[in-house]
């Protein structure tokens, strides 16, 4: 459907982009984020990653959400891309071929000038996808003209994503399918999250270039904090968090972007289960706090209003934290909550390995390949509905703490940074 007039379109932004030839600045990388950079964890990381080996990095994407502090530095460079105005994702479905046809190309604009026109010609081109149209096709074009090395980081399956909205038949679904396919099977450096999706796409799409798996992992400030740590900011937060005392109450944290591959339902119906087996049973009481931005929100905030009303056990509030208050909420709660369910069955949530890097054990939802992050028994529990996750809250929200805190497990390295040291430092051009 975009293939022909995104093709115009790159063609004749090519030879505008041939009358300025530039050599390759050394030690420069150029990180792409079709979304918003303050909310891609994954992508800051590896931005941190390569400025801890001397790397300039241009980071071309939205700047909605304020960065980590860790990116406020002068070798970080925010290139803002185009962004589509926010009444866009609250249109109709029935339009969304009008809305495709204004939004591609001019992101397509946008990111073309910025990899071609706007920074310095960058040795390394490190780009999340998805999304993937138009990023794709124009990071590739892109490349070969600047001779850059692409590094493509596989978070998901863009079409996967896509056909929850659409439906797995609709023809636009095949066709997401097909490009990513095609402008998807080259490049330099394939990273992975999970070792499925490196299986799956090296069997299905034949890809070219080097294949690693990069599984998530935390950062250093994602940690347990102390006591005096978690009461200061308790008292701090607290009561933007909650209402009233918390008390000796259990304190689960979910964390979501609000999309339809996230059932808040099932954990509102699981909260519903506790709260009954409470009035009867010796139970703690639960606070829930689920944070994160994102289209559904309003609606599911109305029907928690609705339901819990007359609750006297669980508590269930909303927030969007800091990017240095969300760890901290994490390294003081009980238990995390993972309600992903993956498009593709292929990939794993960032949220459970800060959660696990925060020592919390967690209820997730059980998907294909969770095995490669979640031991029950030994790091979390998973469940499969609303019945499952309640009797997982019920184990662990009434778990003593000093039994319920576990350290991060795993035959890799813990920390993001040696593994990132590992896995990706070796793709990195040598002359650099």
């Amino acid at each position: 459907m975009f293939g022909l007039p995104l093709g115009v379109l790159l063609g004749v932004l090519l030879l505008v982009a041939c009358i300025r030839v530039r050599a390759i600045h050394q030690r420069t990388a150029m990180v792409v984020v079709l979304g918003d950079v303050g909310r891609s964890p994954r992508m800051c990381y590896h931005i941190a990653s390569l400025v801890r080996h001397g790397w300039t990095v241009y980071v071309a994407g939205y700047f909605d959400a304020q960065l980590p502090r860790y990116l406020c530095t002068p070798q970080v460079h925010r290139v803002p891309l185009w962004s589509p105005p926010s009444f866009f994702s609250k249109l109709p479905r029935a339009i969304f071929v009008l809305v495709a046809a204004v939004k591609v190309p001019m992101q397509t604009l946008s990111l073309w000038l910025a990899l071609v026109a706007r920074t310095p010609k960058p040795a390394v081109v490190l780009v999340q996808t998805p999304p993937a149209i138009p990023t794709l096709m124009v990071v590739q074009c892109a490349c070969l003209l600047t001779r850059s090395r692409l590094f493509l980081d596989w978070h998901n399956l863009a079409y996967t994503l896509l056909a929850l909205r659409l439906g797995p038949h609709s023809p636009l679904v095949r066709a997401s399918e097909t490009l990513e396919r095609l402008f998807g099977r080259h490049a330099d450096v394939h990273l992975f999250v999970t070792q499925a999706m490196l299986r799956h796409m090296a069997k299905r799409w034949h890809l070219h270039g080097a294949m690693s798996v990069l599984h998530d992992r935390p950062p250093a400030h994602f940690h347990r904090l102390s006591e005096v740590d978690a009461k200061a900011f308790f008292d701090r937060v607290g009561p933007a968090l909650w209402t009233g005392d918390r008390g000796g109450s259990a304190l689960a944290v979910t964390s979501t972007s609000w999309t339809p591959d996230e059932n808040m339902h099932l954990l509102l119906e699981a909260a519903s289960m506790y709260e009954e087996r409470a009035c009867t049973m010796p139970l703690r009481s639960l606070v829930i706090v689920i944070t994160g931005k994102g289209p559904l929100r309003e609606i599911f905030e109305r029907t928690i209003r609705q339901r819990t009303q007359a609750w006297k056990h669980v508590r269930i509030s909303t927030a969007w934290l800091s990017a240095d208050d969300y760890p901290r909420l994490l390294g003081a709660a009980d238990v995390g909550i993972s309600l992903h369910s993956s498009s593709s069955g292929l990939d794993l949530p960032m949220k459970v390995v800060d959660m696990l890097g925060c020592g919390l054990r967690v209820c997730a939802l059980s998907f294909a390949c969770l095995d490669e992050l979640i031991q029950p028994g030994v790091n979390g529990d998973v469940f499969s509905d609303a019945q499952g996750l309640a009797s997982c809250l019920e184990r662990l929200a009434n778990t003593p703490s000093d039994a319920l805190h576990t350290p991060f497990v795993g035959a890799e390295p813990r920390s993001w940074d040696a593994l990132w040291d590992q896995v990706v430092v070796p793709h990195l051009p040598s002359n650099t």
